[in-house]
């Protein structure tokens, strides 16, 4: 512990982030500008906000078990183990009521990967900051991690028929069913294979091992992918050419 960078990020009763000591700086690197006097809910997709409530909605209930206040928080190159606790504020002290108070820990010095409790909460940029990639962005990326049930999942990329950005974060779409990711599609693009993945549209890259044929469809090409029901990824008409040629259609 002697050794360990613990964050702490406190929020109000408002969900607001109130102030960020110096580890929750190093540890969320370029994330962590602007992050105070933000409210938490706008730095997550609308999908995930109750998510959200419910781990924040844990950490003020005493009865409430130790899991069910803990997550994991997928950074590029780096997963932190997040512990979330409310405390009683002092009247008149400004911040309106009760402080929910945030600790982060890298995953690697908190003894390993820890099982999510009810959510899976990413610290991200605000919304309209495009999410800047980690030093070691550029290193290929083995594993998918995605939430699933309770926890982080690795997904093989190869099992990732097409990925579709939301928001800040990533669709994995698998023969299995959707996933999220926590990273962005702008640093996946740069990870994956370019030999398998392909970016076709702003908001989607498809794996083109998965890929069945391509139609066009009121003038605009679309992949039909090998999955079921046959789902179908956009190609943007200022991509389009470049994909010919790559297909040699």
């Amino acid at each position: 512990m002697q050794n360990m960078d613990v964050g702490l990020v406190l929020l109000d009763d408002a969900r607001r982030v109130l102030a960020l000591n110096p580890a929750a700086v190093r540890l969320l690197g370029e994330r962590a500008a602007g992050l105070v006097g933000a409210y938490l809910h706008d730095l997550h997709p609308p999908s995930h906000r109750a998510k959200v409530e419910l781990l924040l909605a844990a950490a003020g209930d005493p009865s409430a078990p130790a899991s069910a206040c803990s997550m994991m928080v997928a950074l590029p190159g780096r997963v932190l183990v997040l512990k979330a606790s409310a405390l009683a504020a002092e009247p008149g002290r400004g911040t309106g009521g009760a402080v929910t108070a945030l600790l982060l820990m890298e995953a690697s010095r908190a003894g390993g990967p820890v099982v999510a409790g009810t959510a899976a909460i990413r610290a991200a940029a605000p919304a309209g900051a495009a999410p800047a990639p980690g030093p070691r962005a550029v290193e290929p990326l083995v594993k998918l991690p995605v939430e699933k049930g309770q926890g982080i999942v690795l997904v093989d990329p190869r099992d990732a028929v097409y990925l579709q950005a939301d928001g800040h974060y990533t669709t994995v779409h698998t023969a299995d069913g959707a996933y999220f990711c926590g990273l962005p599609l702008s640093e996946l693009e740069v990870r994956l294979d370019p030999r398998s993945f392909v970016r076709t549209h702003r908001g989607y890259i498809v794996n083109l091992r998965h890929a069945r044929a391509v139609e066009r469809r009121d003038g605009r090409a679309v992949f039909i992918m090998d999955a079921p029901g046959n789902p179908r990824v956009p190609v943007s008409r200022n991509r389009a050419e470049a994909l010919k040629k790559r297909l040699a259609l």
